[in-house]
């Protein structure tokens, strides 16, 4: 029997920029060519870029075209301010939760 696919958990950290979303983008990536679901935990971000919400929208939208569906844990206020703020809250399926 196969074993079950479990979730991996991404720690976004509290600072999430353009200097540093290029490493979570990969580990998005690594997982999606894996074909296993992301989980990203925004929940201790106090300050996230324009860049860095663009970056995880282009991921959500790769990641529909793969069913491959993007989970979030407890993401923070300014996350989720910010998100909808910049109209992206849709696309990185906010909205849902």
């Amino acid at each position: 029997m196969g074993e079950l696919m479990s979730d991996e958990v991404i720690d976004c950290g509290e600072i999430l920029t353009i200097a540093n979303v290029g490493d979570i983008y990969g580990q998005l990536l690594a997982l999606l060519a894996e074909g296993k679901f992301a989980v990203l935990d925004c929940s201790k971000i106090e300050r996230i870029d324009t860049a860095a919400l663009q970056v995880l929208a282009a991921y959500a939208q790769e990641a529909e075209i793969q069913s491959v569906s993007l989970n979030w844990q407890d993401p923070s206020d300014t996350f989720v301010k910010n998100a909808s703020v910049l109209g992206l809250a849709s696309k990185l399926y906010l909205e849902q939760n």
